[in-house]
């Protein structure tokens, strides 16, 4: 079976591998489609070995830094968000022929066949709904995850600091809760673009002019009672969030970090203005992907529109370049099996 592999940094290819064994409680799954992830991104565009004579080691639980060098990475990385067909189950509840979310907790899914703990396969619904936007379960699913640590949004004014396929599930989920102003945040105009679509009521492009004073005029004067930061890694915005962020108001860090520490976090800020900080990071359970498959699967949302580009697998390399490199105006990129 083929897989990807990360043998450089910026390059990815093709390796094969014999096809895996099933054990008891484990499930194999046939992938047919997965979607790239901002989460996915550094492992691609970074160069770890460059990074790690600086000092910088990064995602300490992907990679094995007791290597000489950090390449070629494990056979899979990176990919978490895949779906396809049981072929084989040893696990109960779990049959060949279910279309199933596959959700590998080391995100090594870049493999035609997945082998994986039942506990880690989800059936999904199919009610008319293309396979490849059942796909989006996973993200929406993370979003729902991260939601419950917020209050009562309805009637709320809320900042989506960055606007790419997080951010415009984002948009649209706050629009189905009433928030009252949505106003969604980036540096791309080809994202915006696509923000009100998705439910934000009000844009603003973050290379253009004076931040604060264009949020104020939007939101009647005020900061957001709400800011969600939805960037991460290398451009993380958490100062901008606080900066935008009202006196008792709720910033949700929710855009993943590199590294553990990270410096000039505005603490001082955050304090001055009485902030209740919260962090989300992933979904881990049926009972978090399986609302968000029904969500979809009962049209609560229009999603076609974030799958943007389609390559299949021999053409890895082009996708995760257009993706890394936010080509083209892309916001989903998936991969065919």
């Amino acid at each position: 079976m083929k897989a990807g592999r990360i043998v450089a940094p910026r390059s990815i290819e093709l390796v094969d591998l014999a096809e895996p064994k099933c054990g008891p409680g484990e499930v194999i799954v046939q992938l047919e489609y997965a979607c790239l992830c901002g989460t996915d991104s550094p492992y691609f565009a970074y160069d770890f070995d460059a990074l790690r004579v600086e000092g910088k080691r990064l995602m300490e639980r992907r990679l094995d830094y007791s290597r000489e060098s950090l390449y070629p990475m494990q056979v899979g990385l990176p990919m978490h968000e895949c779906v396809g067909m049981v072929i084989e189950s040893r696990y109960f509840g779990l049959a060949p022929g279910d279309f199933v979310l596959a959700f590998p907790a080391g995100m090594d899914g870049f493999q035609e066949l997945l082998l994986l703990p039942g506990e880690r396969v989800y059936p999904l619904p199919l009610k008319g709904v293309p396979k490849e936007e059942m796909l989006l379960c996973q993200p929406l699913g993370t979003i729902l995850y991260g939601f419950r640590k917020l209050p009562e949004l309805r009637g709320k004014s809320v900042a989506v600091v960055g606007q790419g396929p997080i951010g415009q599930l984002m948009n649209a989920e706050l629009a189905r809760l009433g928030a009252r102003n949505i106003i969604g945040i980036d540096k791309l105009g080809t994202r915006l673009e696509k923000s009100r679509a998705m439910g934000a009521t009000s844009v603003i492009n973050a290379s253009e002019g004076d931040m604060l004073t264009r949020f104020m005029d939007i939101n009647q004067g005020d900061l957001a009672d709400v800011v969600i930061e939805a960037v991460g890694h290398v451009e993380l915005a958490v100062n901008l969030s606080m900066n935008l962020v009202a006196q008792d108001g709720q910033v949700l860090v929710f855009g993943a970090h590199d590294a553990d520490l990270v410096d000039d976090y505005p603490s001082g800020v955050a304090m001055r203005k009485n902030v209740s900080v919260h962090h989300s990071i992933g979904a881990w359970h049926a009972e978090h992907f399986l609302p968000a498959a029904e969500m979809i699967a009962n049209r609560v949302f229009n999603l076609s529109g974030l799958i943007t580009h389609r390559f299949p697998i021999a053409r890895a390399q082009e996708a995760f370049e257009t993706f890394v490199d936010r080509k083209d105006g892309c916001l989903k990129v998936l991969l065919e099996f």
